[in-house]
């Protein structure tokens, strides 16, 4: 992942707030090496939907709040599709 594409995340401010290292979550999460963390925080990459899940069970938080940036993002572009979507077929219940 390019610099441009790094993914904006909210990782570091919730690990933090629960008082926890890179070390302690990487336990946690049953890697035990905290490279992988420090990548997901650094937003070079973006962790498994299990990994995902596990850090929000982790820090208490929905996993949407970990990624809002990406979530509003790919929340917009869902709802313009569906507003197409519901303009061409009515009879579908997106309104």
């Amino acid at each position: 992942m390019s610099s441009k594409n790094k993914q904006i995340n909210n990782l570091v401010l919730y690990r933090e707030r629960m008082g926890f290292t890179q070390q302690h979550v990487a336990t946690l999460l049953g890697t035990g090496n905290s490279s992988l963390l420090s990548k997901f925080e650094q937003g070079h990459r973006l962790p498994s939907f299990v990994t995902a899940l596990k850090l929000a069970i982790i820090y208490r938080v929905p996993v949407d709040f970990l990624y809002s940036e990406l979530y509003a993002e790919i929340r917009k572009t869902t709802r313009e599709r569906e507003e197409k979507l519901a303009k061409q077929n009515p009879q579908l219940p997106l309104s």
